[in-house]
């Protein structure tokens, strides 16, 4: 859980355009979904300690 938010945390300090001109398109496209993923398996992690 913890490398999950430091992942989170790490994405969104860089500005979306140092990551465009760092990394090309396919590899952002990929980089947005495994961040996606990663924010909903932190939501269900933490629903699930709700629960």
């Amino acid at each position: 859980m913890q490398e999950l938010m430091r992942m989170v945390e790490r994405t969104e300090q860089e500005p979306h355009e140092h990551q465009l001109r760092r990394i090309g398109a396919r590899q952002l496209r990929a980089r947005q979904r495994e961040e996606r993923r990663a924010e909903e398996a932190i939501m269900e992690i933490a629903w699930s300690r709700l629960c």
